[in-house]
């Protein structure tokens, strides 16, 4: 008790709460300021690292010296300054109080107050239920728009690229507004080529107004036709013909946006302005260089098979275009697109390394992309999910589940990546599937987040509502295997076993490397024809550990499927390979976490829950 009074009478417990409450509002305002200021990421660990150290060093300056109306100086343990220890005490409570006020003022800030960033919509919390999107309170009705791709009337497919490009570089000026909803790219571009009336677009896309135009190029010299038009009767309020040089076609494309948004009322400022001309590449061959790698990148995921080799052509495209302007955050995500599948695709023996180490290089090509995308993007939502992302790929997950928190966060037309098929069946699926509605919101022809959307909902334990996300999509005119599988899945999770639609086979075909009966034998109870399919799949030439492991899973092969995921594990990239397997085996965990220790330690170290639910409950599987 001696020691204790003496530490209480020399305020070093008070010093202790004190110092602590401080470095821990230290520690997170530099996490959430330095991110903003583009430090490198270091510098927060540097400030954590000189914190721990100052505490002892805080602790025996407190013990040593003393507060007094002279200054501080040293305790010389009389006994004879306890007035001033009283005084001095009082002061520390002050403290005390005073930063445990601030701590709950930035906690508030942090968790209850608006982005930031500009919201044209939020989602609606209605899960379980129909998700449905209602306009922010908070905010008026924000203006819809689509830019379609301006018509190249040159006949050259170099200046197809130009039309393209400069569609784009509008589309980017007029997404800075934010009193404007603008329709992503990807929906814009799904109606190219398309001869259908502009009413009947603007109604696929949800939007008051379209902006098209024509490109026609000859050597230096540049045409462009724009014009502004209102969907609902067709009314054109503003057309104009540019005849420009090359040199000056930014400045064709600065004035189309900024006319734009004046026809339509809306006020810009210098620095709306400046947002709106920065906002593209604003060099011709660079994004003309661009433009070909976003098509060469969606052709290479035309077809499951030899997508990395495809997707090589589009990354020396990405090359050309990052050479000019290496500030270009979606170029990056699209070029470590290459680097993710190779991962994937040796980590789960699908691929051989071309040469030992393969698989190391290119994680560390995926994390390095992913690293200079996050600290060029801007700040917002997106950002955040970058966040988010490059923490998945990383060997340390402590910070995942707050990344994740920020990640799920309303945002203006979030796209994902990988995070649906980690952190879905780890217990987000929800909070993801609204997420993929904001996507939706503005991107209603997003294939990514169509594709997922019936996956997150069976996460979510919402099967009616996966089947009819699938039957919104075939709606739309969309019909591929990803979404013969989400339906099929759907089915098998609601027990509906004996529907039409899930005894197959379907005309567009699957994305299952191996028999889908399998799965449906399985959940009958058939067992012996679920074995018997699955050891012919296992015998084939096609079987690899990741699809191997999943159908071991399901028949109840718990030894296999454990030797599986041991041979998967120590592979760079292994958590890529496991959160795939989880995410479309919807069977909770394939394997037992103790026989991949690498893996275990990243679940463990993000604190996640484990095992993931079972939203489908094969009998054959007993663990």
């Amino acid at each position: 008790m001696g020691l204790l009074s003496e530490l209480k009478r020399r305020n070093v417990i008070r010093a202790a709460i004190a110092y602590a409450i401080a470095a821990w509002l230290l520690i997170e305002i530099s996490a959430t300021i330095f991110p903003l200021l583009r430090l490198p990421e270091w510098t927060a660990t540097f400030v954590t690292v000189l914190l721990m150290i100052g505490f002892p060093v805080a602790l025996i300056l407190a013990w040593a010296f003393e507060v007094s109306p002279d200054g501080v100086r040293k305790d010389k343990g009389t006994g004879r300054g306890k007035p001033m220890r009283r005084v001095a005490g009082r002061k520390f409570d002050f403290t005390i109080i005073a930063l445990l006020l601030m701590t709950v003022g930035y906690f508030v800030y942090d968790k209850f107050w608006p982005d930031a960033e500009p919201q044209a919509t939020r989602v609606e919390a209605t899960m379980p239920g129909t998700a449905k999107l209602v306009q922010d309170e908070s905010t008026d009705s924000p203006t819809t728009i689509a830019v379609l791709p301006f018509v190249n009337m040159s006949g050259s497919q170099e200046n197809e690229y130009f039309s393209d490009g400069l569609t784009e570089e509008i589309l980017s000026a007029l997404a800075q507004l934010p009193q404007l909803r603008v329709t992503a790219r990807t929906s814009s571009f799904y109606f190219k080529g398309q001869n259908i009336p502009i009413p009947e677009i603007a109604a696929s896309l949800d939007v008051a107004h379209i902006v098209e135009g024509s490109v026609r190029r000859d050597g230096d010299r540049v045409r462009v036709t724009a014009q502004l038009i209102r969907a609902s009767d067709g009314f054109h309020l503003w057309a104009e013909n540019y005849d420009r040089t090359l040199d000056d076609v930014f400045a064709v494309q600065e004035d189309i946006a900024v006319t734009v948004a004046r026809m339509l009322d809306i006020v810009l400022d210098d620095e709306t302005r400046l947002a709106m001309r920065d906002a593209g590449i604003r060099d011709v061959d660079a994004f003309i260089a661009y433009q070909k790698g976003v098509e060469a990148h969606a052709t290479a995921h035309e077809q499951v098979a030899g997508v990395s080799d495809r997707l090589a052509i589009a990354n020396e495209y990405f090359d050309k275009a990052l050479d000019v302007a290496p500030d270009l955050v979606v170029a990056r995500i699209m070029k470590a697109d290459r680097a993710g599948h190779i991962v994937r695709d040796i980590a789960s023996g699908s691929l051989v390394e071309k040469y030992p180490g393969e698989g190391r290089d290119m994680l560390a090509a995926l994390r390095e992309e992913y690293d200079l995308a996050w600290r060029l993007a801007p700040p917002g939502n997106q950002r955040n999910i970058l966040d988010l992302e490059r923490t998945l790929f990383s060997d340390d997950w402590r910070m995942l589940r707050s990344r994740i928190e920020n990640a799920i966060r309303p945002g203006r037309c979030p796209q994902m990546d990988w995070t649906n098929e980690f952190i879905a069946p780890l217990g987000w699926a929800a909070s993801l599937a609204r997420k993929s509605l904001e996507t939706l919101a503005c991107d209603p022809m997003n294939i990514a987040a169509i594709h997922e959307l019936p996956y997150l909902y069976i996460w979510a334990g919402e099967f009616e509502e996966a089947l009819r996300a699938v039957e919104e999509a075939e709606a739309k005119g969309i019909r591929n295997p990803r979404l013969n599988d989400g339906r099929y899945w759907a089915l098998l999770a609601a027990g509906r076993v004996d529907d039409p639609l899930a005894t197959g086979p379907w005309p567009d075909g699957t994305g299952m490397p191996f028999p889908p009966q399998i799965l449906r034998e399985a959940l009958v109870g058939n067992s012996a024809a679920a074995q018997q399919m699955a050891e012919t799949y296992w015998s084939s030439p096609g079987a690899d550990n990741w699809a191997s492991l999943w159908v071991a899973a399901v028949v109840g092969d718990r030894q296999r499927a454990n030797e599986l995921a041991a041979r998967i594990d120590v592979r760079p990239g292994s958590p890529i390979v496991f959160s795939g397997i989880i995410f479309t085996c919807f069977c909770g965990a394939p394997f037992d976490l103790s026989v991949t220790p690498i893996y275990k330690a990243r679940i463990e170290e993000a604190a996640i829950p484990w095992p993931p639910a079972k939203r489908i409950d094969y009998p054959t599987k007993t663990w």
